[in-house]
């Protein structure tokens, strides 16, 4: 492995990443991380080799903080590949939780952190962690991908250059200049015009009954019938919009009906690579958002149509609220409170966002127990898993704050909205 030679940079931070610096999310453990054993023929010469290049190639994994305006982006790799021994699986198990398991520092060195842990000559577990504040899912997609590659690429002796993915510094950048400008000026009236309508966001889900202040985490389900894919595809082309419209109108809708507030909203995630050269950029660009539905609809097709139409205002000025508003001197939603509902949809498996075997490998996940989880003590998390085989709708809450009856109701009116029985 020989250094890059390349001087370290300096340039504003994103807007996401201000976020985090400046205290939001301070309650989560902002931890993307994965292990699994891998067994067969591993050639950690070459594993490091490959965590450099994926360095190289996505500067993201080369930032750093002066302070919540101004990163700092070295030209050489901040981490590499340790290695470690353990007598035991159990050993392994426990000293890569220890590894993994230690939230970063936001004024340390360096966001990621890769391990391997031998038990025998063709046994051993690989873990990797990499910070919320340079990663999302769609960044951890492209970083996955280009590891495994440039191991396979170390293997057959490949010492080729690396060719870099657009630059983050440059998206934070051109970022910085676009919201100082006629965007920015877009953006403020657009959510200026937001809040008259539904106040300051994120909304509360206001069902919460008296709390004892512990944190109770507890999941429900509902076994949604086997054909519910295609029927929420049924419904997103009657209402000409996406399935994500079409299980958002649901649960908009469900909140209205049990709370019986007529300015119910929820929160979903935007990833916002919109700029061109940011589609193969890897960093944070995920922000929450919020929706709302309006006044009361004729049809469902109808409630999903305006939601499509929504998300299309609410991601074109996709920016973190507390942010864009301390710029502003508005108040655009209230410090430190959480969203009270937040909705995703997923059509594939957990395991697609599984790291794939390095070449020569088989691949085993483990799952880790690792202290300091995100919590979501104020926020009802509902999941709309359509796999091809068992689709269910999810609720994960905090049992002390949300009454788990409020709950089940919301799940059962969302799911008689998007899949109602008639149309079987």
């Amino acid at each position: 492995m020989t250094a890059s030679g390349s001087r370290a940079a300096q340039g504003p931070t994103s807007l996401a990443e201000m976020a985090r610096l400046t205290g939001e999310f301070a309650d989560w453990h902002n931890l993307h991380y994965m292990a699994m054993w891998l067994t067969g023929e591993l050639d950690v010469a070459a594993l490091r080799d490959a965590w450099w290049r994926v360095c190289l190639r996505h500067d993201a994994l080369r930032r750093t903080y002066l302070s919540p305006e101004e990163a700092r982006t070295d030209g050489d790799a901040l981490s590499e590949v340790e290695f470690l021994t353990a007598a035991s699986d159990a050993d392994a198990v426990e000293l890569m939780s220890r590894f993994i398991g230690r939230p970063f520092d936001l004024g340390g060195p360096s966001f990621s952190r890769v391990a391997v842990v031998r038990c025998g000559e063709r046994r051993h577990l690989f873990g990797i962690a990499i910070d919320h504040i340079i990663n999302d899912l769609a960044s951890w997609a492209l970083i996955r991908a280009d590891f495994t590659e440039f191991y396979r690429r170390a293997l057959t002796g490949d010492s080729g250059d690396v060719t870099a993915a657009g630059s983050y510094q440059s998206f934070a950048s051109e970022e910085r200049r676009l919201f100082a400008g006629r965007w920015g000026q877009e953006c403020r009236a657009f959510w200026r015009s937001y809040v008259d309508e539904f106040g300051t966001v994120p909304a509360p889900f206001p069902v919460g009954g008296d709390t004892t202040g512990a944190y109770r985490p507890r999941t429900i389900s509902r076994v949604l019938p086997a054909d519910a894919k295609a029927r929420l595809h049924a419904l997103s082309l009657e209402a000409r919009a996406t399935p994500f419209a079409a299980v958002t109108a649901g649960v908009l809708a469900a909140a209205k009906e049990v709370t019986g507030d007529p300015v119910a909203g929820i929160s979903v995630n935007q990833h916002g690579r919109m700029l061109p050269g940011t589609s193969q950029t890897a960093g944070l660009f995920v922000q929450t958002v919020p929706l709302h539905l309006g006044a009361p609809h004729k049809s469902p097709a109808e409630a999903v149509r305006e939601v499509f139409h929504r998300t299309h205002d609410v991601f074109e000025y996709s920016v973190p609220l507390l942010v864009a508003g301390r710029y502003w001197s508005e108040t655009l939603m209230v410090p430190d409170r959480q969203a009270g509902l937040y909705v995703s949809l997923n059509e594939e498996p957990p395991s697609s966002h599984d790291l794939p075997p390095f070449a020569g490998t088989e691949a085993e996940y483990v799952e880790l127990d690792v202290p300091g989880g995100k919590r979501f003590p104020e926020t009802v998390v509902v999941a709309w898993n359509l796999y091809e085989t068992g689709p269910e709708l999810v609720a994960h809450y905090n049992e002390d704050r949300f009454p788990g009856e409020a709950v089940e109701q919301l799940l059962e009116a969302a799911e008689r909205f998007v899949l109602p029985a008639d149309a079987q």
